[in-house]
């Protein structure tokens, strides 16, 4: 028996470690930018939902099937007299005198009856019209879902830029402080041992100071980007996740021209084919309101058996007795007022109105794709130009620094070589979010 229980602490134990290895292990995950959008795509709150409306779209085609399937019912009931209705028939029938009437109870106390009925839908407009609506729906649905994957992907984008701005951000303020650590040091030593002044001092332990500040507020920074990228994701706060491409990786990324040569092809944005797609169905109201003038034809079929008692023995092998019915049911409209033809002519007044929408959305998204490639071209033009001076910053500033060792700068000079390497910096990191964020909505505007 001992055994028996040390077994099963055994596998307990090892159920719970492999289930918490397991639980550790998912919640550190790695992603490259495409890997994110995929994940996203298929774990992001809005990714979901939308799965969700294509669902029920689909399920709403079969339940527009299914109302032109054989509808089949069945019935029983059971009814009592309280009191019996009395019914006079002519005395004569039964020997009495002629022009008189005997008072009769006709029928049974108690009856009990069971019910089948088939109905089959054989024709009608507004059915015909609705598959195609069903279908319709079905696919606006569908580009919806297509819609929300492209605004998930330029989210990620976004987001996974920012963080890895947010990163490199605490990674250059990291450097400089260290930098001006060591600058800060020597000059101190410089000033204990007479060989420099208060005022130099000053100036490299004030910029140290502030250099300090903005790196300890780019170190929290951090953690506010990461889990906003967690929440576009899907993913739980709790958990940890590492970025494996970096920011020069993603800017190369988003240094690609190819689009900027492509001829815009409108038809192959989602949103004109959503549009389009709503003209389809817009139009469909319209074939529907004019189906409602067509006459409907179904079929049907009825099966009664019903047995009568004066007591509740209808289960002691009480004979039913049958009766069955079928039979054709046609609706041929023919005046209903003016309502018919009012709601046609409104049906007809939203297509016209849809076609002007199209217009305008194709006439939208075009000045969208060629302001997005503008925009584009400037951003990657600033990108290139603050990592040039960038790189003249940084020279400038070693050069300056060596001057300062050497005696030859001023301690104003050396700060004044760090602001500007401090302002290169940050127009760079600054000029690359800007490089992601336009390559994303060039993206977006192209529906790629």
């Amino acid at each position: 028996m001992y055994k028996i229980k040390s077994n099963l602490v055994a596998a307990l134990f090892l159920v719970i470690g492999y289930s918490a290895t397991a639980i550790a292990q998912a919640e550190t995950v790695e992603f490259t930018l495409e890997e994110a959008q995929n994940y996203a795509i298929e774990n992001s709150y809005m990714s979901i939902n939308a799965n969700k409306d294509v669902q029920i779209a689909d399920k709403k085609v079969l339940e527009t099937i299914g109302t032109g399937l054989p509808q089949i019912n069945a019935t029983a009931n059971y009814q009592q007299y309280v009191q019996t209705p009395l019914s006079l028939i002519p005395a004569s029938a039964f020997g009495g005198p002629e022009g008189e009437f005997a008072e009769v109870f006709l029928g049974t106390e108690q009856q009990m009856g069971l019910g089948l009925r088939a109905d089959q839908l054989i024709f009608n407009g507004s059915y015909i019209v609705g598959l195609q609506a069903a279908k319709t729906y079905l696919q606006l649905s569908k580009n919806d879902k297509k819609k929300t994957d492209i605004e998930v992907k330029n989210m990620v984008t976004v987001a996974y830029g920012n963080a890895l701005v947010a990163m490199k951000n605490v990674e250059i303020l990291k450097g400089n402080v260290e930098s001006l650590e060591q600058s800060a040091f020597e000059i101190g030593e410089l000033y204990k041992n007479g060989f420099s002044e208060e005022q130099d001092k000053d100036q490299i332990d004030l910029t140290l100071a502030n250099v300090k500040n903005a790196y300890e507020q780019a170190v929290r920074t951090v953690d506010v980007v990461n889990n906003q990228l967690k929440f576009i994701l899907g993913m739980d706060i709790a958990s940890t996740l590492n970025l494996k491409d970096d920011l020069k990786t993603v800017t190369s990324i988003s240094s690609s021209q190819a689009y900027l040569s492509k001829e815009f092809d409108v038809s192959s944005h989602i949103d004109y084919q959503i549009i389009s797609t709503q003209e389809k169905a817009t139009s469909l109201l319209l074939k529907q309101e004019k189906s409602t003038v067509l006459p409907s034809l179904s079929a049907f079929y009825s099966l009664s058996s019903n047995a009568f008692s004066n007591e509740f023995d209808f289960l002691d092998n009480k004979r039913f007795y049958n009766g069955q019915l079928v039979g054709l049911n046609l609706n041929v409209p023919i005046f209903s007022g003016l309502g018919r033809m009012t709601r046609i002519q409104q049906a007809q007044l939203n297509v016209e109105k849809m076609e002007v929408a199209k217009k305008q959305v194709e006439q939208q998204l075009t000045i969208n794709a060629e302001n997005s490639k503008s925009q584009y071209t400037f951003a990657l033009s600033q990108y290139n130009t603050t990592e040039g001076n960038l790189n003249l910053a940084q020279r400038i500033y070693n050069k300056t620094k060596i001057k300062y060792e050497e005696g030859i700068s001023s301690s104003l000079e050396l700060t004044q070589a760090n602001d500007q390497l401090l302002q290169s910096q940050s127009n760079y990191i600054s000029a690359a979010f800007q490089l992601i964020q336009a390559k994303s909505s060039l993206d977006k505007a192209l529906s790629q």
